[in-house]
């Protein structure tokens, strides 16, 4: 009896554990999702096939656009949103 006893206290911990992660990962989603709106929004829908990608340390845009004020733009749309993080924009002009 004892040993389901620690087996269900070790999947409580377990499905905590994975709760934590996909709260974490909604967050992440969430925030990126809100990157790509700001950018969207401050540059008139200029930069097509628009990506965020998060690291710890480090936000990337990737996409492309026209010009390179529109490049240009869409760093500077989120760079209040993102103070404590390195931004590498990625976006191709073509």
């Amino acid at each position: 009896m004892q040993s389901i006893i620690r087996h269900t206290s070790k999947s409580k911990r377990h499905f905590r554990n994975e709760a934590k992660q996909i709260q974490e990962e909604m967050a992440k989603n969430e925030f990126a999702s809100a990157v790509v709106r700001v950018v969207v929004t401050k540059t008139y829908s200029g930069v097509q096939s628009l990506q965020v990608y998060l690291e710890p340390n480090r936000v990337t845009l990737t996409g492309i656009c026209e010009s390179y004020y529109i490049k240009q733009l869409a760093q500077q749309s989120v760079m209040g949103m993102i103070v404590d993080k390195e931004i590498v924009n990625d976006i191709a002009v073509i």
